[in-house]
């Protein structure tokens, strides 16, 4: 099992994402993801048995957070603009920093090498090719949504592309401080 643990971008907001994510569609080399495949990483695991997932499970189920906002605002590339392999809307939001940061300490039982987080949204893959100018530039205010729930998601590697799966929904505490 591939793992990663994710915030799912809701559905009402898909149509801003396509608009936004309209720039790369001509793009030499570069594939827009679907929709049902947006999500902002809060943790990527790796590949892990099923026990182990099963271990990873039960320590996420124990994080508690309050619902917050994510707002997506500006693009990028990572690892750079002229060679990109994952582009991504560019988001903002204290609670995702805040959630990423339990979530890291609810896992460091599994002893996972830190990563470093960011707020973004891949939108798309790339081979390292392709003029992605239009879509950095023409990028600005996406959208605004409401976080409570974060997933635990397998993720397969098939030929098309990604496909995922949620393992376990964790869900926000209505009161939590």
């Amino acid at each position: 099992m591939r793992l990663f643990v994710a915030i799912k971008v809701p559905p009402g907001l898909h149509p801003q994402i396509a608009q936004a994510a309209g720039h790369l569609r001509d793009c030499m080399g570069v594939k827009v993801l679907p929709p049902e495949n947006w999500h902002l990483t809060l943790r990527f695991i790796g590949d892990v048995d099923e026990p182990t997932a099963k271990r990873i499970g039960d320590a996420l189920a124990q994080v508690r957070f309050a619902p917050f906002k994510v707002r997506l605002s500006g693009a990028g590339a990572y690892p750079s603009a002229h060679f990109p392999r994952a582009i991504f809307i560019a988001g903002e939001s204290e609670g995702a920093v805040a959630l990423a940061a339990k979530v890291e300490d609810a896992l460091a039982p599994f002893g996972l090498q830190k990563e470093k987080f960011s707020v973004h949204v891949t939108v798309a893959r790339s081979k390292g090719a392709g003029d992605i100018d239009a879509f950095l530039k023409n990028t600005g205010e996406v959208g605004e949504f409401g976080v409570r729930s974060f997933v635990l998601m397998d993720s397969r590697l098939l030929p098309g592309g990604a496909a995922y799966e949620v393992l376990k929904e964790c869900p926000a505490q209505e009161n939590q401080a």
